[in-house]
């Protein structure tokens, strides 16, 4: 920034020449003095058109036509500065008293091109002669009451990124008391076409230039978004620390600013931002929050953060919450109405994993994810070129605990990927947030290792695959009187009121394109035991699913093995007796009743015939045999005695 004092160098030459010259020298003498005193002072050529007209009322000065200063030998791009003209006002009492004061200085639709070359060379970086430092030299001593532009344009251009950025409809008026003092800047402009107003109060002027950080209050106002700063600041080296407080709102005039699109955001993760603490930025790219509270929406969180911006954006923090909803991340649960039949097909927007890397310790109260309520919440997430992985410390969920890691990858579309276990959880309200069951009253213990895929909720169900155990202790399942069933033959037992009672409740189950399979269910129960098998169509929300109960021994129908299917939407299932597979039960005990009686009866007719006792008939033909050969024996040795 030293080309601003070689820039304000060459003004005050420029007046004092002109004011020296008011009455002595024609107009192009003037041009001619002032242009050859600026390039003295900046090493570059002023190019002035028309007059150079000194001005008594209402200030003491000049005003000149349009002027251009050159740009640095290295550029191809034109001027470095372009204005239709210039006006220079001093103090007449000051000047003579041996005090340069310049009161305003106003420049009529200045261009403004900023340059960095390829090799890191600036065009604001003003030689005098052979020195190329840009040094600032014998800078004189002087005040600014009030410099002002209007409807001004400024780019800058980085060849060594090919980055280009534009400032256009810029008013902006700056005063300042002393070279050292105190500085006041109000600005407003537009930024990639995003007007915005910025207004700085500046405790030392060229400290904050050249000579490393000063006090500094400064609001920035761009769209919905308005920031405020309170602190240390300057710009060589870039660096600042204080007090932010910034209520961004959904960022799309900041982004606009940049020349981004802001990236839309499921609520609860920041389409109303707000930040407030104490920040640091340094000229190594580094930004910190110390003391912070950052609102999501209404989601509230505390802590520290630390992001690198150099390179990949990488964001650092340990924060701590109350409660945290972030069910939009998921699109919501399901319609848990009665004509439910699918999960919601609200697309699920990842993308902003993939603009920044982060490792995040999270303690929350609780924590709404949409398809699941979990309470206390210890996290350790780690994001890397859009894939997170979230390793469980500690988290409390429907009454129980679960552990393990839960994987989100956003890479070439959304998968998610979940290995859990959870001690003492309550059933009830885990399948009814996940499922919209609520018919099943247990805790119990389960295991879950699941792989899911797809850009929407419907689609990750429908694509569900994985394997997982279940182990449920004395509870109860609404809807379904088993045990009436048996007891009465009669599927009717079902809806308000009926239940059963069990004491334990054991499977497990594979998962495979969005569909439940189990086929080792065991129910053990007061009055019955049963066992399972079947499917649950966890993406279509369906059941398939057949129970074999039998009634304990001393009630009617006792020991008799009933099947009842259970079929239909989870919404509206089905129930019913299968009475063919009972007919077939039936029959086959008739038979082998007949079979055992049979069997006597041949035993005892062998009995009564030869005198041989048969035990069991897959016996009676060695039996037979056995007992011919004896009495072949026996009349044999009777033939040879008698002979």
């Amino acid at each position: 920034m030293k080309w601003i004092f070689r820039g304000l160098s060459a003004l005050v030459v420029l007046v004092v020449a002109a004011v020296a010259a008011l009455f002595l020298l024609p107009a192009d003498r003037i041009a001619k003095l002032v242009t050859d005193q600026f390039q003295s002072a900046t090493g570059r050529a002023m190019t002035l058109q028309g007059d150079v007209r000194p001005t008594l009322w209402p200030e003491l000065g000049i005003n000149t036509g349009a002027v251009s200063i050159a740009n640095a030998s290295w550029s191809d791009r034109g001027p470095m500065l372009q204005a239709d003209g210039l006006s220079i006002g001093v103090d007449i009492g000051a000047l003579f008293g041996g005090d340069i004061r310049i009161k305003q200085v106003v420049a009529q639709g200045p261009k403004v091109l900023l340059e960095v070359a390829k090799d890191g060379r600036a065009n604001w970086e003003f030689g005098t002669g052979g020195d190329s430092s840009g040094g600032v030299g014998g800078l004189p001593e002087f005040s600014l009451e009030r410099a002002e532009i209007s409807d001004a344009k400024l780019s800058f251009l980085d060849h060594s990124t090919g980055s280009r950025t534009e400032l256009t409809a810029v008013d902006a008026t700056l005063g300042l008391a002393s070279v050292d003092g105190a500085a006041s800047l109000r600005m407003s402009a537009a930024m990639n076409g995003q007007a915005f107003t910025l207004n700085a109060d500046i405790a030392a002027f060229e400290t904050f230039l050249i000579k490393g950080a000063t006090g500094v209050t400064a609001d920035l106002v761009a769209g919905a978004s308005n920031m405020a700063f309170k602190g240390q600041a300057g710009l060589v080296p870039l660096a600042a620390g204080g007090r932010l407080d910034a209520d961004l709102g959904n960022m799309a005039g900041l982004f606009r600013m940049l020349g981004q699109t802001a990236p839309e955001v499921p609520r609860g993760l920041g389409q109303d931002v707000a930040i407030k603490g104490d920040v640091t930025l340094t000229d190594a790219g580094r930004i910190t929050l110390r003391g912070g509270t950052i609102r999501l929406d209404d989601n509230v969180l505390n802590g520290a953060v630390d992001i690198t911006t150099s390179g990949r954006p990488r964001v650092v923090a340990q924060l701590t919450a109350g409660a945290l909803d972030f069910a939009g991340l998921t699109g919501g649960g399901p319609d848990t109405g009665e004509a439910a039949t699918e999960w919601s097909r609200t697309p699920i927007d990842a993308s902003g994993m993939q603009a920044v890397d982060a490792e995040i310790a999270l303690d929350a109260e609780s924590l709404d994810i949409g398809i699941a309520k979990l309470g206390r919440t210890r996290l350790l997430t780690k994001l890397d070129a859009g894939r997170a992985v979230t390793d469980i410390r500690e988290l409390v969920a429907y009454g129980g605990a679960l552990a393990g890691s839960v994987v989100v990858n956003s890479r070439g579309g959304v998968s998610m990927r979940a290995n859990l276990t959870g001690d003492g959880v309550a059933l009830q309200p885990l399948l009814k947030e996940l499922a919209g069951y609520d018919r099943l009253l247990a805790d119990g213990d389960v295991t879950v290792n699941l792989l899911a895929v797809g850009n929407d909720l419907n689609a990750l169900m429908s694509g569900l695959s994985g394997d997982g155990t279940v182990k449920l202790d004395k509870g109860e399942l609404r809807g379904l009187d088993l045990a009436g069933m048996l007891r009465n033959l009669d599927a009717s037992y079902i809806g308000e009121g009926a239940k059963t009672i069990f004491d334990a409740v054991n499977g497990s189950f594979t998962i495979e394109g969005g569909v439940l399979r189990n086929k080792d269910l065991k129910m053990t129960a007061p009055l019955v035991n049963a066992t399972g098998t079947g499917t649950l169509g966890i993406g279509a929300q369906n059941i398939d699913y057949r129970i074999v109960g039998a009634l304990l021994q001393g009630q009617e129908n006792g020991g008799i093995r009933i099947p009842v299917m259970i079929t239909g939407p989870w919404s509206k299932p089905r129930f019913r007796l299968d009475l063919e597979a009972l007919a077939k039960q039936e029959l086959a005990d008739d038979v082998e009743k007949l079979k055992v009686q049979a069997e006597e009866v041949v035993k005892q007719k062998i009995k009564d015939e030869l005198g041989v006792q048969v035990d069991d008939l897959k016996d009676v033909e060695d039996v037979l045999k056995k007992e011919l050969e004896n009495r072949v024996r026996d009349g044999l040795l009777d033939l040879l005695n008698k002979n």
